[in-house]
Protein backbone atom coordinates (compact mmCIF):
# COMPACT_ATOMS: atom_id res chain seq x y z
CA UNK A 1 0.00 0.00 0.00
CA UNK A 2 3.24 2.28 0.66
CA UNK A 3 4.23 1.41 -2.89
CA UNK A 4 0.19 2.24 -4.40
CA UNK A 5 0.40 6.05 -1.92
CA UNK A 6 3.83 6.80 -3.24
CA UNK A 7 2.36 7.27 -6.88
CA UNK A 8 -0.59 9.72 -5.26
CA UNK A 9 1.67 11.94 -3.99
CA UNK A 10 2.05 15.44 -5.53
CA UNK A 11 5.94 15.16 -5.74
CA UNK A 12 6.31 11.84 -7.46
CA UNK A 13 3.93 12.94 -9.99
CA UNK A 14 5.34 16.58 -10.95
CA UNK A 15 8.85 15.30 -10.70
CA UNK A 16 10.68 15.38 -13.51
CA UNK A 17 11.11 11.71 -15.28
CA UNK A 18 12.25 10.41 -18.43
CA UNK A 19 9.18 9.99 -20.83
CA UNK A 20 9.21 6.70 -21.28
CA UNK A 21 9.50 6.08 -17.28
CA UNK A 22 6.99 8.98 -17.03
CA UNK A 23 4.35 6.96 -19.03
CA UNK A 24 4.80 3.72 -17.14
CA UNK A 25 4.08 5.28 -14.27
CA UNK A 26 1.26 6.41 -15.50
CA UNK A 27 0.13 3.38 -16.80
CA UNK A 28 0.80 1.91 -12.75
CA UNK A 29 -0.98 4.56 -11.33
CA UNK A 30 -4.03 3.83 -13.55
CA UNK A 31 -3.91 0.43 -12.73
CA UNK A 32 -3.94 0.87 -9.03
CA UNK A 33 -6.61 3.52 -8.80
CA UNK A 34 -9.14 1.25 -10.96
CA UNK A 35 -7.92 -1.56 -8.44
CA UNK A 36 -8.72 0.98 -5.53
CA UNK A 37 -12.21 1.62 -6.86
CA UNK A 38 -13.05 -2.29 -7.22
CA UNK A 39 -12.08 -3.20 -4.18
CA UNK A 40 -14.37 -0.50 -2.72
CA UNK A 41 -17.54 -1.39 -4.80
CA UNK A 42 -16.78 -4.98 -3.24
CA UNK A 43 -17.10 -3.98 0.18
CA UNK A 44 -19.89 -1.48 -0.34
CA UNK A 45 -22.25 -4.07 -2.25
CA UNK A 46 -21.16 -6.06 0.51
CA UNK A 47 -22.30 -4.03 3.41
CA UNK A 48 -24.88 -2.02 1.68
CA UNK A 49 -26.36 -4.73 -1.19
CA UNK A 50 -27.80 -2.87 -4.48
CA UNK A 51 -30.69 -5.11 -4.88
CA UNK A 52 -33.21 -6.43 -2.29
CA UNK A 53 -34.19 -10.00 -2.23
CA UNK A 54 -35.90 -11.45 -4.94
CA UNK A 55 -39.41 -12.85 -4.83
CA UNK A 56 -40.42 -15.99 -5.59
CA UNK A 57 -43.38 -16.14 -7.81
CA UNK A 58 -46.23 -18.30 -7.35
CA UNK A 59 -49.11 -18.49 -9.62
CA UNK A 60 -52.18 -20.40 -8.41
CA UNK A 61 -53.12 -21.58 -11.51
CA UNK A 62 -50.21 -23.87 -12.01
CA UNK A 63 -50.52 -25.29 -8.87
CA UNK A 64 -51.68 -29.03 -7.89
CA UNK A 65 -55.20 -29.16 -7.15
CA UNK A 66 -56.87 -31.35 -4.05
CA UNK A 67 -60.11 -32.01 -5.19
CA UNK A 68 -61.32 -33.69 -2.77
CA UNK A 69 -59.46 -34.09 1.10
CA UNK A 70 -60.14 -37.49 1.78
CA UNK A 71 -59.31 -40.82 -0.03
CA UNK A 72 -62.07 -41.71 -2.20
CA UNK A 73 -62.20 -46.01 -3.59
CA UNK A 74 -62.12 -45.88 -7.27
CA UNK A 75 -63.86 -48.71 -7.11
CA UNK A 76 -67.17 -46.71 -6.91
CA UNK A 77 -66.39 -45.21 -10.36
CA UNK A 78 -69.27 -45.15 -13.19
CA UNK A 79 -66.73 -45.34 -15.96
CA UNK A 80 -62.64 -45.26 -16.50
CA UNK A 81 -62.39 -41.44 -17.19
CA UNK A 82 -63.78 -40.96 -13.96
CA UNK A 83 -62.03 -43.65 -11.83
CA UNK A 84 -58.68 -42.05 -13.64
CA UNK A 85 -59.99 -38.77 -12.22
CA UNK A 86 -60.64 -40.36 -8.97
CA UNK A 87 -57.10 -41.75 -8.99
CA UNK A 88 -55.45 -38.92 -9.74
CA UNK A 89 -57.29 -36.88 -7.17
CA UNK A 90 -56.23 -39.43 -4.39
CA UNK A 91 -52.92 -39.09 -5.81
CA UNK A 92 -52.90 -35.38 -5.30
CA UNK A 93 -54.44 -35.56 -1.73
CA UNK A 94 -51.76 -38.20 -0.55
CA UNK A 95 -48.79 -36.04 -2.17
CA UNK A 96 -50.12 -33.32 0.32
CA UNK A 97 -50.17 -35.24 3.44
CA UNK A 98 -46.35 -36.28 2.43
CA UNK A 99 -45.24 -32.87 1.45
CA UNK A 100 -46.65 -31.82 5.01
CA UNK A 101 -44.99 -34.79 6.59
CA UNK A 102 -41.89 -33.80 5.12
CA UNK A 103 -41.49 -30.19 5.94
CA UNK A 104 -42.05 -31.00 9.67
CA UNK A 105 -38.81 -33.67 9.55
CA UNK A 106 -36.69 -30.91 7.84
CA UNK A 107 -38.08 -28.16 10.45
CA UNK A 108 -37.16 -30.22 12.99
CA UNK A 109 -33.61 -30.88 11.86
CA UNK A 110 -30.34 -29.10 13.55
CA UNK A 111 -30.03 -25.71 12.64
CA UNK A 112 -26.29 -26.46 11.53
CA UNK A 113 -27.78 -29.47 9.56
CA UNK A 114 -25.96 -29.09 5.67
CA UNK A 115 -29.30 -28.45 3.31
CA UNK A 116 -27.84 -30.52 0.47
CA UNK A 117 -27.69 -33.54 2.94
CA UNK A 118 -31.36 -33.13 2.87
CA UNK A 119 -33.18 -35.49 0.48
CA UNK A 120 -36.33 -35.98 1.05
CA UNK A 121 -37.64 -32.47 0.08
CA UNK A 122 -41.97 -31.00 -0.91
CA UNK A 123 -42.54 -31.84 -4.22
CA UNK A 124 -44.45 -28.62 -4.25
CA UNK A 125 -44.74 -25.85 -1.26
CA UNK A 126 -48.47 -24.90 -2.32
CA UNK A 127 -51.50 -26.55 -3.26
CA UNK A 128 -55.08 -25.07 -4.14
CA UNK A 129 -58.65 -26.08 -2.98
CA UNK A 130 -62.28 -24.70 -3.97
CA UNK A 131 -64.48 -24.80 -1.13
CA UNK A 132 -67.61 -27.08 -1.72
CA UNK A 133 -70.77 -27.17 0.63
CA UNK A 134 -70.25 -29.76 2.66
CA UNK A 135 -73.58 -31.26 5.07
CA UNK A 136 -71.41 -31.38 7.60
CA UNK A 137 -70.00 -28.22 7.92
CA UNK A 138 -66.75 -29.39 8.06
CA UNK A 139 -64.90 -28.43 4.84
CA UNK A 140 -67.04 -25.19 4.56
CA UNK A 141 -65.81 -23.44 7.46
CA UNK A 142 -62.66 -21.75 8.92
CA UNK A 143 -61.94 -24.56 11.54
CA UNK A 144 -62.70 -27.56 9.46
CA UNK A 145 -60.45 -26.78 6.61
CA UNK A 146 -57.63 -25.51 8.71
CA UNK A 147 -58.18 -28.69 11.17
CA UNK A 148 -58.75 -30.92 7.61
CA UNK A 149 -55.12 -29.56 6.11
CA UNK A 150 -53.06 -29.58 8.81
CA UNK A 151 -52.57 -26.22 8.89
CA UNK A 152 -51.96 -23.20 11.15
CA UNK A 153 -54.74 -20.79 11.56
CA UNK A 154 -52.24 -17.70 10.66
CA UNK A 155 -50.57 -19.70 7.92
CA UNK A 156 -54.11 -20.17 6.32
CA UNK A 157 -55.93 -17.05 7.11
CA UNK A 158 -52.64 -14.86 5.75
CA UNK A 159 -52.20 -16.39 2.88
CA UNK A 160 -55.14 -15.60 1.57
CA UNK A 161 -56.17 -12.26 3.06
CA UNK A 162 -58.92 -13.84 5.46
CA UNK A 163 -59.64 -11.24 7.92
CA UNK A 164 -61.74 -13.20 10.01
CA UNK A 165 -63.17 -16.97 10.20
CA UNK A 166 -67.09 -15.99 8.80
CA UNK A 167 -64.99 -14.68 5.11
CA UNK A 168 -65.17 -18.60 3.99
CA UNK A 169 -67.49 -19.01 1.11
CA UNK A 170 -68.90 -21.72 -0.82
CA UNK A 171 -66.62 -21.25 -4.04
CA UNK A 172 -64.06 -19.78 -2.29
CA UNK A 173 -60.56 -20.24 -4.11
CA UNK A 174 -57.69 -21.43 -1.44
CA UNK A 175 -54.17 -21.54 -1.45
CA UNK A 176 -52.86 -24.27 0.74
CA UNK A 177 -49.05 -23.54 1.88
CA UNK A 178 -46.59 -26.24 2.96
CA UNK A 179 -44.39 -23.95 4.87
CA UNK A 180 -45.95 -22.96 7.89
CA UNK A 181 -45.91 -19.11 8.96
CA UNK A 182 -47.06 -15.51 8.73
CA UNK A 183 -47.34 -14.19 5.17
CA UNK A 184 -47.65 -10.59 5.89
CA UNK A 185 -48.74 -8.94 2.71
CA UNK A 186 -46.73 -5.53 1.63
CA UNK A 187 -49.89 -3.65 0.87
CA UNK A 188 -52.40 -4.03 4.10
CA UNK A 189 -55.95 -3.52 3.54
CA UNK A 190 -57.70 -4.99 6.27
CA UNK A 191 -57.42 -4.41 10.22
CA UNK A 192 -56.21 -7.84 10.76
CA UNK A 193 -53.41 -7.02 8.20
CA UNK A 194 -52.48 -3.49 9.19
CA UNK A 195 -51.87 -4.79 12.96
CA UNK A 196 -49.81 -8.06 11.59
CA UNK A 197 -47.82 -5.26 9.64
CA UNK A 198 -47.37 -2.94 12.47
CA UNK A 199 -46.42 -5.57 14.59
CA UNK A 200 -43.84 -7.29 13.08
CA UNK A 201 -42.61 -4.38 10.82
CA UNK A 202 -39.04 -3.78 13.54
CA UNK A 203 -38.32 -7.83 12.38
CA UNK A 204 -39.18 -7.32 8.68
CA UNK A 205 -35.72 -6.63 6.61
CA UNK A 206 -34.71 -6.80 3.64
CA UNK A 207 -33.18 -10.27 3.83
CA UNK A 208 -37.13 -11.39 4.62
CA UNK A 209 -38.35 -14.35 2.47
CA UNK A 210 -40.52 -12.61 -0.13
CA UNK A 211 -43.75 -14.23 -2.28
CA UNK A 212 -45.33 -13.27 -5.21
CA UNK A 213 -48.26 -15.18 -4.81
CA UNK A 214 -50.66 -13.84 -8.35
CA UNK A 215 -49.31 -10.35 -8.23
CA UNK A 216 -49.36 -9.86 -4.54
CA UNK A 217 -46.28 -9.58 -2.40
CA UNK A 218 -45.95 -11.33 0.86
CA UNK A 219 -43.35 -11.31 3.57
CA UNK A 220 -42.98 -15.08 4.88
CA UNK A 221 -42.11 -14.91 8.77
CA UNK A 222 -41.74 -19.01 9.21
CA UNK A 223 -42.86 -20.70 11.97
CA UNK A 224 -44.88 -18.01 13.37
CA UNK A 225 -48.07 -18.18 14.61
CA UNK A 226 -50.90 -15.98 15.95
CA UNK A 227 -50.64 -14.70 19.09
CA UNK A 228 -53.26 -15.06 21.76
CA UNK A 229 -54.41 -11.19 20.70
CA UNK A 230 -54.29 -11.29 17.03
CA UNK A 231 -56.26 -14.81 17.46
CA UNK A 232 -59.15 -12.75 19.62
CA UNK A 233 -58.96 -10.27 17.03
CA UNK A 234 -59.16 -12.20 14.23
CA UNK A 235 -62.36 -14.20 15.99
CA UNK A 236 -64.38 -10.87 17.09
CA UNK A 237 -67.07 -10.92 14.29
CA UNK A 238 -70.11 -9.19 16.43
CA UNK A 239 -70.55 -5.56 17.75
CA UNK A 240 -71.51 -4.53 21.03
CA UNK A 241 -73.02 -1.58 22.07
CA UNK A 242 -70.48 1.80 21.96
CA UNK A 243 -72.14 2.97 25.52
CA UNK A 244 -73.44 1.81 28.64
CA UNK A 245 -76.63 2.45 27.82
CA UNK A 246 -79.05 2.08 25.19
CA UNK A 247 -80.92 5.17 24.84
CA UNK A 248 -81.45 5.87 20.77
CA UNK A 249 -83.04 9.36 20.01
CA UNK A 250 -82.83 9.17 16.33
CA UNK A 251 -82.83 6.07 14.42
CA UNK A 252 -81.42 4.87 11.30
CA UNK A 253 -82.81 6.30 7.32
CA UNK A 254 -84.55 9.48 6.47
CA UNK A 255 -85.65 12.02 9.09
CA UNK A 256 -86.10 15.84 9.21
CA UNK A 257 -82.74 16.61 10.36
CA UNK A 258 -82.92 18.20 13.81
CA UNK A 259 -80.28 21.01 12.64
CA UNK A 260 -81.52 22.04 9.25
CA UNK A 261 -84.88 21.04 9.30
CA UNK A 262 -84.62 19.54 5.92
CA UNK A 263 -86.28 16.18 4.98
CA UNK A 264 -82.90 14.32 4.63
CA UNK A 265 -80.89 10.60 5.05
CA UNK A 266 -79.08 9.99 8.72
CA UNK A 267 -76.62 7.65 7.68
CA UNK A 268 -76.27 6.31 11.88
CA UNK A 269 -77.93 5.84 14.83
CA UNK A 270 -78.52 8.33 17.63
CA UNK A 271 -77.56 7.47 21.25
CA UNK A 272 -78.47 10.23 23.92
CA UNK A 273 -75.56 10.48 26.97
CA UNK A 274 -74.18 13.38 29.45
CA UNK A 275 -71.45 14.80 27.94
CA UNK A 276 -68.38 13.14 29.13
CA UNK A 277 -69.54 9.69 29.14
CA UNK A 278 -67.10 6.60 27.88
CA UNK A 279 -67.64 5.50 24.74
CA UNK A 280 -66.36 1.83 23.86
CA UNK A 281 -64.93 0.32 20.68
CA UNK A 282 -68.06 -1.65 19.40
CA UNK A 283 -65.28 -4.38 17.62
CA UNK A 284 -61.53 -4.82 17.72
CA UNK A 285 -60.15 -2.78 14.75
CA UNK A 286 -57.04 -0.07 13.89
CA UNK A 287 -57.97 4.01 14.45
CA UNK A 288 -58.83 4.95 10.90
CA UNK A 289 -59.16 8.29 11.54
CA UNK A 290 -59.53 10.89 14.66
CA UNK A 291 -60.36 14.31 13.59
CA UNK A 292 -61.05 17.13 15.90
CA UNK A 293 -62.97 19.82 13.53
CA UNK A 294 -65.16 18.34 11.01
CA UNK A 295 -67.89 20.97 10.40
CA UNK A 296 -70.94 18.12 11.01
CA UNK A 297 -69.23 15.39 13.00
CA UNK A 298 -67.24 17.93 15.39
CA UNK A 299 -64.75 15.64 17.18
CA UNK A 300 -64.97 11.83 15.40
CA UNK A 301 -63.21 8.31 15.05
CA UNK A 302 -63.27 5.92 12.72
CA UNK A 303 -62.37 2.64 13.19
CA UNK A 304 -61.98 0.01 10.50
CA UNK A 305 -62.52 -3.56 11.30
CA UNK A 306 -61.75 -6.90 9.53
CA UNK A 307 -62.96 -6.40 5.61
CA UNK A 308 -64.30 -3.31 5.00
CA UNK A 309 -66.15 -2.38 8.03
CA UNK A 310 -65.99 1.10 9.54
CA UNK A 311 -67.55 2.37 12.52
CA UNK A 312 -67.87 5.97 13.33
CA UNK A 313 -68.23 7.80 16.75
CA UNK A 314 -68.57 11.99 16.01
CA UNK A 315 -69.91 14.89 18.66
CA UNK A 316 -67.24 13.98 20.94
CA UNK A 317 -66.03 16.11 23.34
CA UNK A 318 -62.60 14.33 23.57
CA UNK A 319 -60.80 11.73 22.18
CA UNK A 320 -59.13 8.69 23.55
CA UNK A 321 -57.07 7.53 20.77
CA UNK A 322 -54.77 8.23 17.93
CA UNK A 323 -55.08 7.13 13.89
CA UNK A 324 -52.82 3.92 13.85
CA UNK A 325 -53.61 2.62 17.10
CA UNK A 326 -55.00 -1.01 17.57
CA UNK A 327 -58.00 -1.22 19.74
CA UNK A 328 -60.15 -3.72 21.38
CA UNK A 329 -63.88 -4.56 22.06
CA UNK A 330 -65.11 -2.42 24.68
CA UNK A 331 -61.94 -0.39 24.83
CA UNK A 332 -62.84 2.92 25.73
CA UNK A 333 -61.74 5.55 22.88
CA UNK A 334 -63.76 8.50 23.87
CA UNK A 335 -66.22 10.60 25.40
CA UNK A 336 -70.05 11.76 24.61
CA UNK A 337 -69.73 15.43 23.62
CA UNK A 338 -71.43 17.96 21.08
CA UNK A 339 -69.25 19.25 19.21
CA UNK A 340 -69.61 19.92 15.08
CA UNK A 341 -73.41 20.21 14.12
CA UNK A 342 -75.31 18.79 17.41
CA UNK A 343 -78.10 19.88 18.70
CA UNK A 344 -77.20 18.82 22.61
CA UNK A 345 -75.12 15.77 24.12
CA UNK A 346 -75.06 12.75 21.86
CA UNK A 347 -73.32 9.76 20.41
CA UNK A 348 -73.47 9.91 17.11
CA UNK A 349 -72.50 5.70 15.34
CA UNK A 350 -72.12 4.63 12.22
CA UNK A 351 -71.34 1.37 10.59
CA UNK A 352 -70.69 1.13 7.14
CA UNK A 353 -69.61 -1.89 4.40
CA UNK A 354 -67.53 -1.18 1.88
CA UNK A 355 -68.14 2.95 1.91
CA UNK A 356 -72.14 2.25 2.42
CA UNK A 357 -74.28 2.96 5.62
CA UNK A 358 -75.81 0.58 7.46
CA UNK A 359 -78.11 0.29 10.25
CA UNK A 360 -76.17 -0.23 13.25
CA UNK A 361 -79.22 -1.89 15.06
CA UNK A 362 -78.85 -4.95 12.79
CA UNK A 363 -74.81 -5.54 13.72
CA UNK A 364 -74.95 -4.87 17.53
CA UNK A 365 -75.59 -8.17 19.35
CA UNK A 366 -78.78 -7.98 21.56
CA UNK A 367 -79.71 -4.78 20.36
Amino acid sequence: MKFFFFFLRKDSRTAAVPPFAHAHSLRLLRGFIAVRHLLFLLIFLTLFPLFPQEPLFVTSASLPRIENPKFVSPRYAKNGEEREKISRGNEIWQQYQKDMERYRKIKNLPKDFPPEKIRDKPKSLFYTYRVVSDKEKYLDSFHGLYARFQTGQGSLATINRISSPDSIQIGMELILPIPQGLFIPKKAESALEILLQKEYAPIITEKSAVYDIDGQEFYFLPDRTFTPTQIAFFHDNGMQLPLSKKIITSEFGYRTSPVSGTWKFHAGIDLAAPIGTEVYACKSGIVAAAEQNHPLYGKYIDIKHNGNTVSRYAHLSKILVTRGKSVSTGETIGLVGTSGASTGPHLHFEVRENGTPTDPAKQIKNF
